[in-house]
């Protein structure tokens, strides 16, 4: 290997380091959520975030869909979660669908029913 060529590559590695370590890498998160009742599935699903969208994947649910609320951010034990969803979608059980224009940090919840949830995912009561 040339001297310019094994140059070019110590720089693109250190470009992509230092990338990397200013926080200019592409998150990828996933979440999998499964419950069973005396071994059947009650809900399966996968969610992958990456910097391009998310993918959601409804395994099983005992509804036949999996409903989602994705929000923009967590909640801390003390704030007062009930912020509105960025958006919710319902995914039949035994297939996927892709989402796109998330923000780089976001919170999903799942359930096997469409009940409005707060931002821990907890149901709300209902007209709250």
């Amino acid at each position: 290997m040339d001297t310019a060529m094994h140059m070019l590559y110590r720089l693109l590695a250190l470009l992509a380091f230092a990338a990397s370590a200013l926080g200019c890498d592409h998150p990828h998160r996933s979440f999998t959520q499964r419950s069973t009742v005396n071994g059947v599935d009650q809900l399966d699903s996968r969610v992958e975030i990456t910097a391009s969208g998310a993918h959601f994947d409804c395994r099983a649910s005992r509804s036949g869909q999996c409903h989602y609320s994705l929000f923009a951010a967590g909640c801390d034990r003390g704030d007062d979660c009930r912020i509105p969803a960025l958006k919710t979608l319902a995914v039949p059980a035994g297939s996927d669908r892709d989402i796109t224009h998330l923000p780089a940090v976001v919170q999903v919840c799942v359930r096997t029913d469409d009940a409005a949830v707060d931002a821990r995912c907890r149901a709300l009561a209902p007209g709250a």
